[in-house]
């Protein structure tokens, strides 16, 4: 098992049945979604393992579903302090996603990518990642720290509140990357 497959056991919540008991439309979608995924996919894994998102819906999704978009991931810069801390961040790039799983190339139609900017739904997302930037945590610290300490985080967005996401986690930027 690797260090990722390791933290998402750890981090992400997990529901199942009891015996005679009827699956619920939860079930039934997550059901359906693992239908959809290839049998190699991460989340189709996770979600046969019973992990879940939080069932919390905002509005942001509901304007990804209209576009088609179901997951999006937004890179963010640190420059981190001694202690592993973000000290400071930047947006890096955001990337549009029509399906689940990774692997894919992310969307490249023009048109689509300027109908989100102009719709304010990339700021939102931005803002959004920021914030969640803030407050990741680190899976190999490294030792000793370089100085200065430059990493990041990607964070990601799924348009389905029933779907896990992956946690903030920090890497460090090597030379040349």
């Amino acid at each position: 098992m690797n260090v990722l497959s390791l933290i998402l056991a750890l981090v992400l919540s997990t529901s199942g049945l009891q015996a005679g008991q009827e699956p619920s439309a939860v079930d039934i979608h997550i059901q359906q979604v693992i239908e959809q995924l290839p049998s190699e996919s991460l989340l189709r894994a996770q979600l046969l393992d019973g992990a879940r998102g939080n069932g919390v819906r905002f509005s942001w999704m509901d304007e990804l579903r209209k576009r088609g978009i179901k997951r999006v991931l937004v890179g963010v810069d640190i420059t981190f302090d001694r202690h592993g801390h973000p000290k400071q961040m930047s947006l890096g790039r955001t990337e549009y996603f029509t399906q689940y799983d990774f692997g894919g190339t992310p969307s490249s139609d023009t048109e689509l990518l300027n109908a989100i900017r102009v719709s304010g739904l990339e700021k939102q997302l931005d803002a959004l990642a920021m914030q969640k930037a803030a407050h990741g945590h680190w899976v190999d610290v490294p030792r000793p720290r370089p100085n200065p300490l430059v990493g990041g985080t990607q964070i990601e967005f799924l348009d389905d509140e029933w779907l896990p996401v992956l946690p903030t986690i920090y890497t460090l930027f090597r030379p040349g990357k």
